[in-house]
């Protein structure tokens, strides 16, 4: 028999569906500043919001003293260097209109 994911993709045909979806890659793109998540996208403005939520929830943690805050600052940290594309735009976010 094959592997689980072959015999996944089977039943999955079986019942009528493609059973030929995989996981795809998830990877940030900087020309465009999208971040995709395996079938999901991100775009810019999603990511900016994503990281200006972080920022404002970890002075909040700060502010009462909460361990959470390392937590917020982490990940607004990870996307800040998502936003940066030093080799074409010297380390400036990429916007697209």
């Amino acid at each position: 028999m094959g592997n689980r994911e072959d015999l996944i993709r089977s039943l999955a045909g079986v019942m009528g569906m493609s059973g030929e979806a995989t996981k795809k890659d998830s990877h940030f793109d900087p020309a465009t500043g999208t971040l995709y998540c395996g079938s999901v996208v991100f775009s810019q403005s999603d990511i900016k919001a994503a990281r200006e939520f972080c920022e404002n929830n970890m002075k909040k943690m700060n502010d009462i003293q909460d361990a959470a805050a390392m937590y917020y600052e982490i990940a607004a940290s990870a996307i800040a260097l998502l936003e940066q594309d030093s080799v074409k735009n010297g380390g400036r976010v990429v916007m697209k209109e």
